[in-house]
């Protein structure tokens, strides 16, 4: 089966302008590629940042989940198969290769097929945070993961210290945490959130708008008798870094850095001893703070860090097939139209969006 055309995409420009096209082209797949009819898309912030790392010119989205309805000669995959996935960001990238549009073309890499117990919107938008994550916890924190056969040093007893608890990537790595068997995940959140995130798993959780949380956090971590030394800030704001700020205003930023979200964190953690600090962004003022990243397999990233894509890999297909007892979504809102849908990537950008996963179906009214 074809795709079935004309369709809508959601598309962004070299200037930066998110604008609806109408899909006429034909995607076949080729080799081991897979061509999925896509049900649902997920909007997520680096839709639209990463036009900010000077991507642009295709069509947006990464995570999907749909159906295989042709296949390439080398798919490892069959037609009718229930998959979902991610795709990979690049510049300029080929039109079949987006997320938000009614049919992509997809790579076994970053695919699964999708449980039958794992339904299509608690599957969308699961790979990219648990990718995320797990290269968080067994690749910058060298923490094993047994049960996936990664191996490193034992959760066990450890505390760690997740900011921004309900973002998707912040609300994956609790998840996560536990299953990796640490002993105190802590976590911070809007009060409206502190709940849901000791239902999934978090052991304590502050809220970042106390202007004192940092000595909250401290006195807990005093009260537990523990030592707290790896931190993963899931939110990265306040920094300015891929936000598309002026020069001017990049430096009035940067006054503030102490207020970032990266700051106040590193202060929470600071006399437990040498720390490990990881961001969903780059934070350029602190050289400490190490980049966590979605995937590892990339042109130079292989060499870099040998088996780094693998280990996470392996957690992600473990994390699946456990789904069950490990994974509960966040909230969810559908779209279906593709006005709301380009509205709802520039709100996501923004930061509008807590504990609430936005997704799109397709085919986009």
């Amino acid at each position: 089966m074809a795709a079935v055309t004309p369709f809508k995409g959601i598309y962004l420009s070299s200037n930066g302008e998110i604008s609806i096209r109408s899909i006429t082209e034909q995607y076949t797949p080729s080799g081991a590629q897979s061509l999925i009819k896509i049900k649902y898309s997920a909007v997520a912030p680096g839709d639209y940042r990463h036009f900010y790392l000077g991507l642009n010119s295709f069509i947006m989205g990464y995570d999907y989940t749909g159906t295989v309805v042709s296949v390439g000669p080398d798919s490892p995959f069959s037609v009718g198969d229930e998959v979902f996935g991610m795709g990979m960001p690049a510049d300029k990238r080929p039109l079949p290769t987006g997320s938000h549009q009614a049919y992509r073309l997809a790579d076994p890499y970053l695919t699964w097929r999708r449980p039958a117990t794992l339904d299509p919107l608690s599957a969308v938008g699961l790979t990219s945070g648990i990718q995320t994550a797990s290269d968080m916890i067994v690749n910058l924190f060298n923490i094993g993961f047994p049960q996936a056969g990664v191996d490193g040093e034992s959760a066990t007893g450890k505390a760690i210290l997740i900011w921004g608890g309900a973002s998707a990537v912040g609300w994956t790595a609790v998840q996560l945490a536990k299953a990796a068997g640490f002993a105190h995940i802590l976590t911070t959140a809007s009060l409206k959130n502190h709940a849901a995130l000791k239902e999934v798993g978090a052991t304590h959780v502050f809220d970042y708008h106390s202007p004192s949380v940092v000595d909250e956090i401290r006195d807990t971590v005093q009260e537990l008798d523990v030592e707290l030394r790896l931190g993963l800030d899931a939110v990265t704001v306040g920094t300015g870094i891929f936000d598309g700020l002026s020069e001017a205003e990049q430096a009035e930023v940067d006054k503030r850095f102490e207020e970032s979200s990266p700051a106040v964190m590193k202060r929470a953690l600071e006399g437990s001893g040498e720390i490990k600090v990881a961001a969903t962004l780059p934070v350029p003022r602190d050289p400490d703070y190490m980049f966590t990243i979605f995937s590892r397999r990339w042109e130079g990233e292989e060499k870099a860090h040998p088996g780094w894509w693998q280990r996470q890999e392996k957690v992600v297909t473990w994390f699946i097939e456990n789904h069950e007892t490990t994974w509960r979504p966040q909230p969810v809102e559908v779209v279906t139209r593709a006005e709301e849908a380009v509205a709802a990537i520039k709100d996501s950008f923004g930061g509008k969006y807590s504990n609430l996963k936005v997704v799109l179906k397709h085919p986009l009214e």
